[in-house]
């Protein structure tokens, strides 16, 4: 391993990616370990991952990378955590800022969520009350239902389980056919946070490729994707996304 840092400092952008697929799986679940969704934990995880190679490239020397990269996790599900939410994306949910197709979008995924609660067992909707909408985390909820931890667990893997399955089924079924793509505009990219907002303005506004972002932000390809994906999954889409209507606007603003 002091091998592979010792190349991602010097510049080896496969040495990164060695890096990242070999300590993604570990810190994602060392934070759903700690009572956190499994989305939210995919997010923290790449946005402790990415700070953690910056950090190496930098010359940081940690002793056991494995609890240096745990501890950049904690940090930042503490400070998520303080905040509440993330300001990016409480800006996102500003209906001004979205589009139709994407308002739809958000309208009938909550649709089929209230109805896939509905058919849970009542122990498997309690749990998902109290960790989504009450905010618990399964240490509180344990406490507050007199359980044992352990117990929690298990009650949340089967909500997790169950959800999935049924909401799989109703979106594959009915959402799909009936939703258009989300439109992306220069407003949606600007709500983003700096770091996401400049891979994509490089990559889809200004046409860049990968390895000329990468040369031009002086990032890691590694980093870059893992950016990329995350403003995808905040901008609700994919890297296939019509970016054209805010490439006008940035242009047209470009040109004023």
């Amino acid at each position: 391993m002091d091998d592979l840092i010792a190349r991602w400092a010097a510049g080896d952008a496969t040495a990164a990616e060695e890096l990242y697929r070999s300590y993604f799986g570990r810190v994602k679940d060392f934070i759903i370990h700690r009572g956190v969704h499994i989305v939210d934990a995919e997010d923290i995880a790449q946005e402790a991952m990415i700070a953690g190679l910056e950090g190496l490239q930098a010359g940081r020397k940690p002793e056991r990378l494995t609890q240096w990269l745990l501890g950049i996790a904690r940090h930042v599900s503490f400070r998520q955590k303080r905040s509440g939410s993330d300001p990016a994306l409480e800006t996102l949910e500003d209906p001004k800022r979205r589009s139709a197709g994407s308002m739809a979008l958000r309208r009938e995924m909550n649709h089929l969520l209230d109805r896939t609660l509905e058919g849970l067992t009542p122990n498997d909707r309690e749990i998902v009350d109290l960790l989504y909408r009450a905010g618990l985390s399964r240490k509180e909820i344990a406490e507050r239902l007199d359980v044992t931890l352990e117990a929690v667990h298990t009650r949340c893997e089967r909500a997790h389980s169950r959800l999935r399955e049924a909401l799989s089924r109703h979106f594959t079924t009915i959402a799909l056919t009936r939703l258009e793509p989300p439109a992306i505009t220069l407003d949606d990219i600007r709500a983003l946070r700096p770091a996401f907002r400049q891979v994509l303005i490089a990559r889809h506004l200004q046409g860049l490729s990968d390895r000329d972002a990468c040369l031009r932000l002086q990032l890691a390809e590694p980093v870059l994707r893992a950016r990329l994906a995350s403003a995808y999954e905040m901008l609700r889409c994919d890297a296939k996304a019509d970016f054209s209507k805010a490439k006008a606007q940035y242009q047209k603003e470009k040109d004023r």
